[in-house]
């Protein structure tokens, strides 16, 4: 269905997000599949300034709590740009972006957001 309404290009690049997902290697997506690929996502927006992983998901809006974030993270639940975050000490910044734009965040299985940097 994909390739009958978008075409070949837009079937591949589904094809490429969608193995993205499911392998957890999102860093190999480029920031303009993330773009048209999420966008259907909740979506934050953030400046970028290095902050704890903890402060980080309450000031967003991803976690209710910082008990909340406390718990979610040492138990592996939340995972950014594919990638486990356990530590409460992990300090989010510019440099985590893929493509200096979006970071994707994993919380539980299957809640994806996406954070864009202003």
């Amino acid at each position: 269905m994909t390739k009958f309404v978008h075409g070949d290009d837009m079937l591949e690049q589904a094809k490429r997000i969608t193995a993205a997902l499911f392998s957890g290697d999102i860093r190999s997506l480029t920031a303009d599949e993330i773009e048209q690929g999420f966008k259907e996502m909740p979506t934050f927006e953030t400046d970028g300034e290095a902050k704890n992983i903890v402060d980080w998901l309450v000031d967003l809006g991803l976690e209710p709590s910082k008990r909340q974030a406390r718990e979610d993270v040492t138990k592996g639940a939340i995972s950014m740009n594919g990638e486990k975050v356990t530590e409460l000490e992990f300090t989010v910044s510019a440099e985590h972006a893929i493509g200096g734009k979006f970071i994707i965040i994993r919380k539980g299985k299957k809640n994806y957001s996406l954070v864009k940097l202003k």
